[in-house]
């Protein structure tokens, strides 16, 4: 019986420790993002990682409600295991966009004022 009751608790331990390390280095980060859409209702952005034709290199996408869209390349990653950091630069104005990448969530302004959370769509 111990040993049936210390498999299980070895699997749960094994399961939910999987799952804290998702973004150990640059590549699982842009395996996980790309081709994933997030959305916050609130605002009505969606957010996504991939492929931008117009300036033939991968970065962050972003579309408004109105169907504005907004591109971000140069994009930093840093990962930290169980989340990553991403930055991009706009080519339109020289600003700066990033979030914050959780398994099937990202943050906007993560611990600041007025953060907003986007949710795999």
């Amino acid at each position: 019986m111990k040993t049936v009751f210390l498999t299980i608790f070895l699997f749960l331990f094994g399961a939910s420790y999987s799952q804290i390390s998702v973004f150990d280095d640059e590549s699982s980060v842009i395996s996980y993002l790309e081709g994933k859409k997030f959305y916050n209702s609130d605002s009505g952005l969606e957010i996504e990682y991939g492929y931008i034709s117009a300036y033939n290199t991968y970065g962050i996408k972003v579309v408004n409600k109105n169907g504005a869209k907004f591109n971000f390349i140069n994009v930093e990653i840093t990962p930290y295991g169980s989340f990553a950091d991403l930055y991009g630069m706009s080519l339109d104005d020289g600003s700066s966009f990033g979030f914050r990448a959780y398994a099937k969530k990202l943050v906007v302004g993560a611990g600041q004022d007025g953060e907003q959370t986007f949710y795999l769509k």
